[in-house]
């Protein structure tokens, strides 16, 4: 489980939830590296392990519309 907070005077202000919920492709040769996260919201996104946490983090504040 990974969580991002975006936080202005020590309040949080945007917070994002996600759990890797497995691979894309369970028969494909990259197993570990491709995976699905399903955020707080429902939504699930598509991340490739190696490229991070930081690319993680940033594909789930993309997720965050402001009023």
């Amino acid at each position: 489980m990974i969580t991002v907070s975006i936080l202005i005077n020590s309040r949080p202000i945007y917070t994002r939830t996600a759990r890797n919920i497995g691979p894309v492709d369970p028969l494909a040769d990259n197993v570990q590296d491709n995976c699905l996260y399903l955020l707080d919201t429902g939504e699930v996104i598509s991340h490739r392990q190696s490229a991070g946490a930081v690319v993680l983090a940033k594909k789930m504040l993309d997720t965050i519309k402001e009023p």
